[in-house]
């Protein structure tokens, strides 16, 4: 979409103007025979103009005159060679959106490839271009094409570290089951051993009968036996209590605990980077497309 401009100039190398006088003629002072005979691969030629110049030597004054020629870059070869590569690359870096999670290799090779396909397909363009010290557009293009890529290996190595850490978190809750339900059968046990005790801890009286005997004529024992009585002193054991609510909140209160995993954040990303990546071609067309009309404005280009 650029504009490149070639100049060509007319000047005698050994004759002053007292010898020979340049100029251009009055009717159709540049022309070309066929436009459409002599094209170029990459290049429209859109628009040229002309002028005479004097130049002041130490020898005396120059003729000159010179012809500039207006081209416009063709910019279809590059929609196809630099710029739907550059898209399938970049879509074929968000797969790995959609494949599990547990298959890291599989997406780290699919996303390591997209950003080498990329790095060489700049390369391959970039020798085709002229070396400028400026920044070109398809600089820019490619440039952010190889971020969105590097962007998605970041946002797998983030999935991995949250699947490391819900995998952690999983062996933790696991290990907290296993000592619940430990101490729920202990518990349990100690219920039952209380109510046992319980049982057995409530009195029993054993009535002492007056015996019907008697020694030389007199009972062996004058006191009132029925005030005696052997009883088996009560042992009351107090029951044992559970615990029960602090054990049954700890998993309610685990379970209000949001935890980010890795196919919550594959989700988000697979939303996340096409909408970015739209917007970003949103902003470069519309930019490089007015940038180009103004260019075209300012030349006379029609």
């Amino acid at each position: 979409m650029d504009v490149q401009k070639c100049n060509l100039i007319f000047e005698s190398y050994s004759y002053n103007t007292a010898e020979v006088r340049i100029i251009w003629r009055d009717w159709e002072a540049v022309s070309i025979p066929d436009p459409n005979s002599k094209k170029l691969p990459d290049f429209e030629l859109v628009n040229f103009t002309h002028k005479k110049s004097t130049l002041v030597y130490t020898a005396g004054l120059w003729d000159q005159l010179e012809v500039v020629f207006v081209f416009r870059r063709l910019y279809g070869y590059y929609v196809l060679q630099a710029y739907m590569p550059t898209y399938l690359s970049v879509f074929i870096s968000w797969i790995a959106f959609w494949i599990d999670t547990k298959a890291l290799p599989a997406r780290i090779t699919l996303g390591v490839s997209s950003l080498m396909a990329l790095t060489f397909q700049f390369g391959n363009i970039m020798k085709n271009l002229p070396r400028v010290s400026y920044v070109k557009a398809l600089d820019i293009w490619m440039f952010g094409c190889v971020g969105f890529i590097f962007l998605s290996l970041v946002e797998l190595a983030v999935v991995g570290f949250a699947d490391k850490l819900e995998s952690k978190r999983k062996r933790v809750q696991k290990v907290k089951e296993q000592l619940m339900m430990r101490s729920e059968s202990e518990q349990q046990w100690l219920a039952r051993m209380s109510i046992s005790a319980h049982r057995f801890s409530t009195p029993l009286y054993m009535p002492y009968n007056e015996p019907d005997y008697e020694i030389s004529g007199t009972p062996l024992l004058n006191k009132n036996l029925e005030e005696i009585t052997r009883t088996r002193p009560s042992i009351e054991r107090p029951a044992l209590k559970i615990p029960m609510q602090k054990r049954m909140t700890l998993p309610k209160i685990e379970e209000k605990q949001n935890h980010i995993n890795g196919e919550q954040i594959d989700e988000v990303s697979g939303k996340l980077f096409p909408v970015l990546f739209m917007a970003f071609n949103i902003f470069y067309w519309f930019y490089y497309i007015g940038m180009s009309s103004m260019i075209k404005s300012d030349e006379g280009i029609l």
